[in-house]
């Protein structure tokens, strides 16, 4: 019997996209836009290791050897980082955007024109970049919030949290869901910016890149690793007012009273502070827990349980049962 060609057009399609999302989890070294780029991943172990160098602290195997890296928490991050890889893109990739969408969109909505191809002045660029910066991280932080204080969607977060151990694959321990709304949060406060400078401008202005990233989210990158990991670094209780370091993310999973809820910012502090959840990390390290504060860590250690189980809360929620939290 003939198999139909639309079928084996489907059917190669599907080969190609499953090899192609697959082949760019398993290289992210390579690629730039991955907090896993090998750059980000060497200059964060430089400096995790200066670090512990400076408050000479010995290796400890229970924290940075074998029983971190596979514990099972750790594995259930793996596990997940290339379900997500197919899963993702193929159920949620079509309601993804970019800024350059988001300002067509707008400009069709408002029935504005074009902007000249001409080149923006060296000001503008340099305006735009930190504006770009400076949106993307509210951005973030507003969809953080939301994950938080939004209890049905707190249920997809929950994902993230019930982490028992942090390593920079924790990064990727996200629901579908949950990475969604994180993308839509970022974009939409980039095209907003976007949109605004480029008819203050009178033309397209493009941000500032080095090898093809926005240079000032390269440089966050080059410490980014460090949020997800057993290593203490703090920016002091004078900068840490303004800048989010690895010690005020690690502070945001922890299961501990005093800081469930804080440090939600990603690089710039000033969103917490302003919002009331700002916890500044001493140069002391604390002694904390991580993970969910309802008791239910050990429900979500398994790639299933992390992607039905937010749904099923969800559903909780909405038809008028109470959150847990």
């Amino acid at each position: 019997m003939m198999i139909p060609s639309t079928v084996m057009q489907s059917y190669d399609h599907a080969v190609f996209f499953t090899a192609f999302n697959l082949t760019k989890a398993f290289t992210a070294p390579i690629q730039r836009d991955s907090l896993l780029y090998w750059p980000f991943l060497v200059s964060s172990t430089a400096i995790a290791l200066a670090a512990l160098s400076c408050r000479k602290i010995p290796p400890d195997p229970g924290r940075f050897g074998k029983a971190l890296w596979w514990h099972r928490s750790a594995k259930a991050d793996y596990r997940l980082y290339f379900v997500n890889a197919l899963l993702f893109p193929a159920l949620f990739g079509f309601l993804l955007f970019n800024q350059y969408d988001f300002v067509a969109w707008l400009n069709r909505l408002l029935g504005f024109s074009g902007h000249s191809a001409q080149s923006a002045s060296l000001w503008w660029k340099l305006a735009y970049t930190l504006l770009f910066f400076v949106a993307y991280d509210f951005g973030r932080f507003v969809a953080h919030s939301m994950l938080h204080d939004i209890p049905a969607l707190w249920e997809f977060h929950k994902v993230h949290h019930s982490a028992e151990v942090l390593t920079p694959i924790t990064a990727y321990r996200a629901h579908p869901v949950d990475l969604l709304i994180m993308a839509w949060g970022g974009t939409t406060a980039v095209g907003l910016v976007s949109w605004a400078i480029n008819h203050l401008a009178g033309s397209v202005v493009n941000a500032y890149l080095f090898l093809g990233l926005h240079v000032l989210i390269w440089a966050s990158n080059l410490i980014g690793n460090l949020r997800h990991a057993p290593v203490w670094l703090t920016y002091g209780p004078v900068l840490g007012k303004w800048l989010v370091s690895p010690a005020h993310h690690q502070l945001h999973h922890s299961r501990e009273a005093r800081h469930l809820g804080c440090n939600r910012g990603f690089d710039l502090a000033i969103w917490d502070r302003f919002y009331g959840t700002l916890y500044v990390p001493e140069g002391k390290e604390e002694a904390f827990s991580i993970g969910l504060d309802d008791g239910t860590t050990d429900q979500w250690q398994t790639v299933r349980s992390m992607l039905f189980r937010p749904f099923k809360g969800a559903a909780r929620i909405l038809f008028g049962f109470k959150a847990q939290r």
